[in-house]
């Protein structure tokens, strides 16, 4: 039986809820937010073994690929039915070689179009789908006469296909689509090599670090307040829309890591102008950043705060190599 979505657009708590890529950075903090909310959880994971043992009785957990995932039915959940999918599960996502492997990007893309119809077979009302303010940069940069993307943006437009395919997909489905556009969320538990990870990392260690000139606008949201604003986005945003997970307000890069070199007391030499900088130069204008707010989103941990709560993780937990502890 399918769920009402205007039930589900407005209810708090107890929501049944899919969640791949649930071991991944984002997606553990937001099946944490979710029990939190005490919601029926349902993790679909390639590996069990890389499932917390603090979640052991908490949810469910279906075991399987993304490519074999779309081959699954209702039976194979324990939990059946369900309200609200979150597609979080992206290979390659975190950098390296794998951004510009253009097969592995595309195999991301109907990924996200299978997951589509995986959560019409579980009468979902809802798909949320992980977005990026980089198929923004994307749409304003590459198009450009004269553009000299690089092989990183082969990640960037496979965000953008899955995006505007996942919403069609979700449409002719009868699926309520949403898309949370991901800018920069940090702190514990993210073993990454994106900017602030490597950044912090340095600063701790008093390392050189070259940067680009640092003018462009950037902002970062720590984990636990990301969780919470997609969970409410999926809960309470307006079908088929976008909501920029992020804060109101924006500063240039520069902003941040002079911040963070000053509550790190790093000696670290910040060699700003050192990296050329290409691509886009976005005003946040490309969306609402705001939007967040009419819903009664407010961040709790300011950046500050998040800078202290990454160092304390990264010089003992990450340190110790624990996939345990955010």
């Amino acid at each position: 039986m399918a769920h009402d979505a205007n039930k589900v657009k407005g209810m708090v708590a107890k929501m049944k809820a899919v969640v791949t890529g649930a071991t991944g950075f984002v997606g553990r903090w937001l099946v944490e937010e979710l029990l939190h909310q005490k919601d029926d959880v349902t993790i679909l994971v390639r590996d069990k073994e890389r499932v917390p043992k603090r979640w052991e009785g908490k949810l469910h957990v279906v075991e399987s690929s993304l490519d074999r995932a779309a081959m699954l039915h209702r039976v194979d959940f324990p939990a059946g039915d369900a309200d609200i999918f979150f597609h979080l599960a992206w290979e390659g996502a975190s950098g390296g070689s794998q951004r510009a492997d253009s097969k592995l990007q595309l195999k991301n893309v109907q990924y996200a179009c299978d997951m589509v119809e995986l959560a019409r077979r579980l009468h979902c009302s809802r798909f949320v789908n992980a977005g990026s303010i980089m198929e923004y940069e994307a749409m304003q940069y590459i198009p450009e006469n004269g553009a000299v993307p690089g092989m990183g943006n082969i990640y960037s437009t496979a965000k953008l296909a899955a995006d505007f395919m996942a919403k069609a997909a979700s449409v002719h489905a009868g699926l309520e689509y949403i898309n949370v556009i991901i800018s920069n969320i940090y702190g514990a538990g993210e073993y990454s090599e994106r900017f602030f990870s490597t950044v912090l990392w340095k600063m701790v260690h008093h390392e050189k670090i070259p940067l680009t000139h640092g003018e462009q606008l950037y902002d970062f949201i720590y984990a636990s307040d990301a969780a919470k604003a997609i969970a409410l986005a999926a809960q309470k945003g307006e079908k088929n829309t976008a909501y920029y997970i992020g804060n109101p307000t924006q500063y240039p890069l520069k902003h941040f890591v002079l911040q963070m070199k000053d509550v790190l007391e790093s000696r670290s030499e910040l060699l700003f102008g050192e990296m050329p900088f290409r691509g886009a130069m976005l005003t946040y204008k490309e969306f609402d950043t705001c939007k967040l707010g009419q819903l009664g989103f407010q961040p709790e941990i300011d950046f500050l705060k998040g800078i202290k709560l990454t160092k304390e993780w990264m010089v003992g937990e990450k340190a110790e190599n624990s996939s345990e502890n955010l």
